[in-house]
């Protein structure tokens, strides 16, 4: 193990994707491109890297059979398609038995301005990551889809002012 550059961070020149192969410098490159622009062309991908474009064809293929790439997204402006104010939801539900859970977890990530559902740990059961058009909206949006529904027992709201993307999970 090499000791990291002045001022540099170190990088193992491998990860062990849990229950697979170890993730080798060229993966790490491949994943931090496509995280960077998933929309590169294969060419650019292979130049960006440093390889061939058959094999940079081939370890693209090889990582989303792995189950490490698992789908491309398209990033949408919420401004620009009228959903400008997003908003947390913590929620507790009522009782923690398998219909209440089950109930819940199979309607709202479906719920028209839901971004993320996430089952959480702690005080709350889950948080919500919503995006609306206005604040009258979002309170129309809780009390029509939260407050009245029988499993929740309590929801709080906070409004997101700024969300600031992060560069996404790359391997160490």
């Amino acid at each position: 193990m090499s000791t990291p550059s002045m001022g540099q961070p170190h990088i193992p020149t491998t990860h062990r994707h849990v229950g697979g192969e170890p993730l080798d410098d060229v993966d790490r490159r491949i994943l931090a491109a496509l995280v960077e622009d998933a929309r590169v062309t294969n060419k650019q991908l292979a130049e960006m890297v440093g390889i061939a474009p058959s094999t940079a064809l081939m370890r693209t293929r090889a990582l989303s059979e792995r189950g490490i790439i698992t789908g491309f997204e398209a990033k949408v402006d919420l401004a620009a398609v009228g959903r400008s104010v997003q908003a947390l939801i913590s929620v507790r539900l009522r009782a923690h038995d398998r219909d209440q859970i089950d109930s819940f977890t199979a309607r709202v990530p479906h719920l028209p301005g839901v971004l993320a559902t996430f089952h959480t740990s702690g005080a709350v059961d889950y948080m919500l990551h919503i995006a609306v058009g206005s604040t009258e909206e979002l309170r129309d949006w809780v009390l029509d889809n939260l407050t009245t529904d029988p499993v929740v027992g309590h929801t709080e709201t906070t409004l997101v002012f700024e969300q600031i993307p992060g560069r996404g999970p790359l391997p160490e």
